[in-house]
């Protein structure tokens, strides 16, 4: 991953050399990283990018082609449609296949879908509320406050209510997703930004890397012997190390690879672990915070979706400056072979 980089022809970028001669000098000033992902981001026309409404999502299309659909639906009328509706979830699709390249509902961890958001251990008034795999409710989409696609980026926003068994809200949610194509390798960039609201009382927002946070999850039939993980440190230690500003993970599908890289933002909460070493591919971080009744928490994350290998590590800093606006301090990347998921106990 190292050794693969873009060839660079924006101005913007021949501009910033002239005024970074040193060898010492790693990185451009935060301008330049700025005007960097501008460069990246643009392609000779901005592509056509539209919004296609279906039953039960909204799918993001790429001159015609599907590359996300946001899942919606919330229907109990069966405990099998219970199950596969119990949460919102944005699904990525490869636009050269057609094909999803995240996982949905089913299999193996049923509750692992797309880009999801949740805590599997919310405390509430002596209770442990299960608002990760939905063993204590469900997350259901109520409205849109808004839907657009202009100026090539997609955007969605969504009013969720996450409630437990009994219909009590719990936490009310704004999600915003905003949406636009890459250059390749790259092809989608995808925001990811939400405030969650303490709606019933006092909240402990809590759970554990496994069971918490904003993640991503590809497909059941992914190739576990083929997921790695990148890691923007030289010595990582993914189960005990502390607010990684990004990672990275490569997965396979039959004869195709994906790259995912997931941006933090330094307004998140900090002390943040991340879970990015299973080899089924899903990882995402984990952030913590307590809320008395009627606080908020804000999050937001930027994920960078390419075909083949993760985008190159020049890239990855020109979007996290974007994004937020901080400049990206110098890194060493370090790949980690997933490790091997032991099989589940059989009940005696």
């Amino acid at each position: 991953m190292e050794g693969q980089h873009h060839v660079l022809s924006f101005p913007s970028l021949a501009l910033c050399r002239l005024h970074v001669q040193s060898p010492r000098m790693r990185f451009a000033p935060i301008a330049c990283l700025l005007l960097a992902a501008a460069g990246f981001a643009q392609t000779p026309a901005s592509p056509e990018v539209t919004l296609k409404p279906v039953e039960g999502a909204v799918e993001v299309q790429i001159r015609g082609k599907t590359v996300a659909a946001y899942l919606t639906a919330n229907d109990v009328s069966t405990p099998a449609r219970a199950n596969e509706t119990y949460k919102p979830y944005l699904r990525i699709v490869d636009p050269a296949t057609g094909q999803a390249i995240t996982k949905g509902p089913g299999g193996k961890y049923p509750h692992h879908r797309g880009i999801f958001f949740g805590w599997m251990r919310i405390g509430f008034e002596q209770q442990k509320l299960d608002l990760w795999s939905m063993g204590s409710g469900r997350q259901v989409h109520t409205a849109f406050k808004e839907q657009s696609a202009a100026n090539g980026r997609a955007k969605l926003v969504s009013l969720i209510n996450w409630n437990d068994k009994k219909g009590l809200l719990i936490l009310s949610e704004e999600r915003t997703m905003e949406l636009s194509p890459m250059a390749t390798p790259g092809f989608l960039r995808v925001d990811f930004l939400t405030t969650v609201k303490a709606e019933a009382g006092d909240l402990q927002l809590e759970a554990d890397p496994e069971h918490g946070g904003v993640h991503y999850r590809a497909p059941q039939e992914v190739d576990a012997s083929k997921t790695d993980y990148f890691f923007p440190v030289a010595k990582p230690l993914p189960h005990k190390d502390l607010d990684y500003p990004w990672v990275g993970m490569n997965y396979t599908l039959g004869e195709k690879s994906y790259g995912v890289v997931q941006i933090d933002a330094p307004t998140n909460p900090r002390g943040t672990k991340w879970s990015a070493y299973r080899d089924y591919a899903r990882f995402g971080a984990y952030p913590r915070a307590t809320l008395k009744k009627g606080e908020t928490l804000s999050l937001k994350y930027r994920f960078l979706i390419s075909q083949g290998a993760i985008v190159s590590t020049e890239l990855i800093q020109a979007e996290q400056a974007a994004f937020t606006g901080v400049k990206p301090e110098a890194v060493t990347v370090t790949p980690l072979k997933a490790e091997v998921t032991a099989a589940p106990k059989a009940k005696k």
